[in-house]
């Protein structure tokens, strides 16, 4: 992985806000980790196929197979749902690793490092808008939480991918 990164180590990106980088290393590792991402997500909605829409119909599913008193044949609906948990936990720490990125990104342009947080928090918070829009978004609706999200992150790649710094 570290020719993929250029001089800098994966240790060095990806577990410390300390330190500096250039654009072109933050293009780097911003790629690598867009892509764990995207892998990540192509793996859950797959298993989201394999999974019952609603409760009740995954309720139905086990209380068949409960019926029938045959075990092995629940244990691929809960590892796929063990499996969407950790790929979820895993996604948070790639999240930890885009904040970590950004943070160096920021040190080399003289800013504060906590503007990197800003991105991974749009990111949840266009995740979590269906969950919220009932209660804290019914006059707009979910559109403008995506439109703050994509203004964060084109925001966002202006500031670290364009901007010169330092380095």
């Amino acid at each position: 992985m570290a020719g993929i990164l250029g001089a800098h180590s994966a240790r060095f990106l990806f577990r410390d806000d300390k330190g500096s980088i250039d654009r072109q290393t933050w293009w780097r590792a911003m790629a690598v980790l867009a892509l764990i991402l995207g892998v990540l997500v192509a793996v859950v909605f797959g298993l989201n196929h394999v999974l019952p829409r609603n409760p009740a119909a995954a309720e139905a599913l086990v209380d068949e197979v409960a019926r029938e008193h045959t075990r092995l044949m629940t244990a691929p609906y809960y590892l796929s749902l063990f499996a969407i948990d950790v790929i979820y936990l895993v996604m948070v720490l790639v999240s930890v690793c885009i904040y970590f990125v950004g943070a160096k990104r920021y040190n080399d342009l003289g800013r504060p490092a906590q503007l990197a947080l800003i991105l991974p928090a749009a990111i949840y918070f266009q995740i979590f808008s269906p969950i919220l829009s009932d209660q804290i978004l019914p006059v707009y609706g979910r559109w403008i939480v995506t439109l703050a999200m994509l203004a964060v992150l084109v925001w966002q790649v202006y500031e670290l991918g364009v901007r010169k710094g330092r380095l």
